[in-house]
């Protein structure tokens, strides 16, 4: 009588173990695919969330563009140069991944669309072009995978 309980409380617990759900991710276990776009849903949620922390902290390409908006702020501060572009753009979220290209095993390129909060397609447009896909790259920076581009601004 024993050994059956034994026996069937080690059935109960292989049972538990294969049936738990570990939801959390872990970056080393994922492939290097799966570890880029997770870095570009991190930090299209940033924008939503108006993070930017997280900003800065996945953000791999040139502050020019923000000096060059924001003159009178110190070049170095740039979560404050993030917060003042965040203040400028839309409330915009990731509505679709169209597509996905490894250039080389450090760039990837994503094209996306963006939604407006009430679910419309964003767009921009620059003269007579309207622009609603948009591209972004991911690199490996110093070992770190960084995204290139800044959310989109519409003036």
């Amino acid at each position: 009588m024993m050994k059956k309980m034994i026996f069937a409380c080690v059935i109960c617990a292989f049972f538990l173990a294969g049936c738990s759900n570990n939801n959390r991710v872990n970056s080393e276990k994922m492939s290097p695919d799966e570890n880029v776009q997770h870095t570009l849903e991190q930090y299209l949620q940033a924008i939503v969330n108006r993070d930017a922390d997280t900003l800065v902290e996945l953000y791999g390409g040139s502050y020019q563009g923000f000096m060059n908006l924001f003159p009178e702020t110190d070049p170095d501060n740039e979560q404050k140069l993030f917060n003042q572009y965040l203040e400028l753009i839309p409330n915009i979220s990731l509505k679709e991944i169209l597509d996905q290209t490894e250039v080389s095993k450090d760039e990837y390129k994503f094209v996306i669309t963006f939604q407006h909060e009430d679910g419309t397609l964003f767009q921009t447009q620059e003269s007579d072009i309207i622009t609603d896909k948009f591209t972004y790259t991911i690199k490996r920076v110093d070992g770190r995978l960084k995204v290139m581009e800044v959310p989109p601004y519409q003036p």
